[in-house]
């Protein structure tokens, strides 16, 4: 499901902004940006996104900014070994003159930010990412609500078109007894007498073969369970992209059995409604 969380700290010294982004996505995946300085608190930050979040593309991003630079520190053995190199070599290639502080001072290394302990940035950007992960969440959840109602209508529906199937099927099985002996009485032309036992038999094992009780009974059940997951306060997505796949291997099995065309009608809406319910259900956590 998609969703968006924002939040913002002001302090004395910075400015801490962090925006949440999710979008759908099969699995959880996490893209973090901002504490490429910092890959312990990118850690963290996974941590306390995955307690929020299973599935799903989330996208996390972090500012800090601060109005005046910070302070700066002299590394002063840095300094004092290019000092020495310099004169080294200034003597070596007997060269005039000498360089200048500020040649020092640009040197690489010499002059570098004093950075906080981790532990201390990570107490001041944890509760601003809370606060956004919780509207994502928020957004996400109104999201879900509306995607609930979407799924149960589809559901609603389905069990309306099982109810026909169920309803149709001893017609069925009447009109099989009915073409069969037709059919033999054709092809005998009563040339012999027709033996009713075994008619019954054929007739008994063409019903057999054509039954589509237990795929009704797995429809229903899967219908149910599929309820019960929209209902329950687990995430539900990967449940319910399964139910889609047995959905549609059931109604394909009662397809290829019942060869009736008002069965053969209804199965075909139902798997109408068995792909918008497996689009839908790819926005499902």
């Amino acid at each position: 499901m998609t969703g968006y969380g924002h939040a913002q700290r002001q302090g004395p010294t910075e400015t801490i902004t962090v925006s949440v982004k999710t979008l759908n996505h099969k699995y959880l995946d996490l893209k973090i940006s901002g504490l490429e300085a910092y890959p312990a608190l990118e850690l963290k930050v996974q941590e306390s996104v995955g307690q929020h979040f299973a599935r799903g593309r989330v996208e996390v991003s972090i500012q800090i900014g601060r109005p005046g630079l910070a302070p700066l520190v002299i590394q002063r053995e840095i300094a004092r070994a290019y000092s020495e190199a310099l004169h080294e070599l200034s003597r070596e290639l007997q060269l005039p003159g000498s360089f200048s502080l500020d040649t020092l001072l640009r040197l690489e290394g010499v002059l570098q930010r004093s950075e906080e302990p981790e532990t201390e940035l990570w107490e001041r950007i944890e509760p601003v990412l809370q606060e956004a992960l919780a509207h994502a969440h928020e957004s996400r959840t109104r999201e879900g609500q509306l995607l609930a109602q979407e799924l149960l209508q589809i559901i609603s529906l389905l069990e309306g078109k099982l109810a026909e199937i169920e309803q149709s099927a001893p017609t069925v099985k009447k009109l099989y007894h009915e073409r069969l002996r037709e059919r033999v009485r054709e092809l005998t032309e009563n040339a012999v007498e027709l033996d009713e036992g075994r008619l019954e038999m054929e007739v008994a094992l063409l019903a057999e073969r054509s039954d589509i009780t237990e795929e009704i009974a797995r429809l229903r059940m899967h219908l149910q369970a599929a309820r019960h997951a929209i209902a329950g306060p687990e995430p539900a997505g990967r449940l319910l992209d399964f139910l889609a796949q047995e959905l549609a291997r059931e109604a394909n099995t009662i397809a290829a059995k019942a060869k009736d065309a008002q069965i053969t009608s209804c199965v075909l809406e139902m798997k109408s409604l068995i792909e918008k319910f497996r689009e839908q259900v790819r926005n499902v956590e």
